[in-house]
Order: structure tokens, then C-alpha cells, then sequence
């Protein structure tokens, strides 16, 4: 019992030890860039090379890229399920299979939808309350 205590301590402490400096080491680089690029000088700093200038952008613009790449995949799904319910030819088993996959289709959609509305709003929100600056 305590030779597995230790082997699961030893793997525990090594995950930690590798996974810590860089851990410390992203941390202190974002902090430095969002410190030192602001002041103008830009020798020896380290700048964003992102366009976007506010963390609500950035989740902006990552929700509308999620919601392009995911149309194309739920229309494709929207086919399949058509293409269940054709194949089905009466049979109820394959029918109700159909159904239920056309109805998570539609679920998953919404979802998706009702994510990118929320954020839409958040950052909407945010931007009326901080100011755009």
C-alpha cells in the first residue's frame, strides 16, 4: 500500500515540476507584454502579435469563427438525418433512430446559437459598462 502511495506521489510531483516553470513563465510573459506594450518603446519587449485589443474582441471573434466552422458541420448532419429518414423506409426502429438524431441535430444547433447570442451580449454589455477604449 505504500510502495502505490509513493510511485502516485513521485508521478504526482513530476507532473507538477514540469508543468509549474511553464506555467510561471506564460504567466509572467502576458503579464509583461500587456505591461510593456502600451508605453510605445518597443526595444527588447514583448508585444502582442494578435490584432485584437480587448479580451472581449478576441472571445468575439472566437465564437464567430466556432459558429462558421460549426454551420457547415450541422448541415451536414442535417443531411445525414435526412438521409436516415429516407433509408428508414417505414421501418419504426429506424424511423424513431432517425428522429432522435435529426432532434439532436437541432438541439446541438441551438446550442451553438444561443452560445454565440450570449456572448454577442456579454461583450455588447461589457463594452457599454468599461467604455470601448
Amino acid at each position: 500500500m505504500n510502495t502505490i502511495i509513493r510511485m502516485r506521489m513521485k508521478r504526482v510531483l513530476r507532473q507538477l515540476a514540469f508543468t509549474f516553470p511553464i506555467l510561471v513563465l506564460t504567466v509572467a510573459v502576458a503579464a509583461h507584454a500587456q505591461s510593456t506594450c502600451g508605453s510605445g518603446s518597443t526595444s527588447g519587449t514583448l508585444c502582442s502579435p494578435s490584432s485584437y485589443t480587448s479580451f472581449q474582441s478576441f472571445l468575439s471573434a472566437v465564437f464567430t469563427a466556432l459558429v462558421k466552422i460549426s454551420l457547415p458541420i450541422i448541415t451536414v448532419f442535417i443531411v445525414y438525418s435526412g438521409f436516415l429518414f429516407v433509408t428508414a423506409q417505414g421501418n419504426k426502429t429506424k424511423l424513431e433512430v432517425a428522429k432522435r438524431n435529426f432532434l439532436f441535430v437541432i438541439i446541438g444547433a441551438l446550442l451553438i446559437l444561443a452560445a454565440w447570442i450570449l456572448a454577442q451580449i456579454i461583450a455588447g454589455t461589457l463594452l457599454q459598462v468599461v467604455g470601448s477604449s
